[in-house]
């Protein structure tokens, strides 16, 4: 039988990242980023022994082929996160990582982490900017994503 890494990993990252919960289909954790409140779900296959570090948020409206083209050249950038669509049409922003039966719990757990941030960072950041860049996104959201950019610059400055 296959070792469920599940529980094994939520007891190791739960003050790490905020909200985390266990639920019977892997764990949760709902992020608030400079793109908005984001479920950063962590998902295990056992048969193909292997973690994924996933969260899905609506395909930006407006964007057309040119968002294709950068989402492209952006998995070409980056080797842990990927980009693409989920089963609903929704824009997945993922990274895998192997997890045998035999994987050392905690430096899967630090690599969990570590995933997950860089799946948040690759919204918050590379996201945001090209949507900034290009004026799309609702007022709203632009308004939210250039205070948390001004509010980042002050934390990172203290």
């Amino acid at each position: 039988m296959a070792r469920d890494l599940l529980p094994e990993l939520f007891d190791r990252i739960e003050d790490e990242l905020d909200g985390l919960t266990l639920a019977p289909d892997g764990l949760r954790a709902v992020v608030d980023g400079r793109f908005g409140e984001v479920t950063v779900a962590v998902e295990h296959d056992p048969e193909e022994e292997m973690l994924r570090i996933s969260a899905a948020v609506p395909p930006p409206a407006g964007t057309g082929r040119s968002f294709l083209v950068w989402c492209l050249a952006l998995n070409a950038k980056y080797w842990d996160v990927k980009m693409g669509l989920d089963s609903a049409g929704r824009l997945l922003v993922h990274s895998d990582l192997d997890a045998e039966d035999d994987a050392d719990i905690d430096d899967l757990a630090a690599a969990v982490v570590e995933r997950a941030d860089a799946v948040v960072d690759l919204l918050d950041d590379d996201l945001v900017e090209w949507l900034l860049d290009r004026d799309l996104g609702t007022p709203g959201q632009r308004e939210r994503w250039t205070a948390r950019a001004a509010q980042d610059e002050v934390e990172e400055d203290e």
